[in-house]
């Protein structure tokens, strides 16, 4: 890596903590946020689905009260 043998490497300073430690908090601000990207969309998945099944069984128990009724 070096090209001379007598260079010596810097010494680590604070600023190379903050720099890991900014990264970390970067990955982890980055994951919580795909996450709560992920639960909104499921919980609007989830709600679509649950109004599409209560019109669903809304029109079965009008069509069943035709049917019952001869109207059908």
């Amino acid at each position: 890596m070096n090209k001379h043998n007598d260079d010596i490497p810097r010494s680590i300073q604070l600023s190379d903590f903050i720099l890991v430690f900014a990264g970390f908090f970067h990955n982890l601000v980055s994951a919580i946020h795909t996450l709560t990207d992920e639960l909104l969309e499921l919980a609007t998945y989830n709600s679509i689905r649950d109004n599409q099944v209560k019109k669903a069984w809304k029109n079965f128990t009008e069509d069943l009260e035709k049917m019952e009724d001869g109207n059908g």
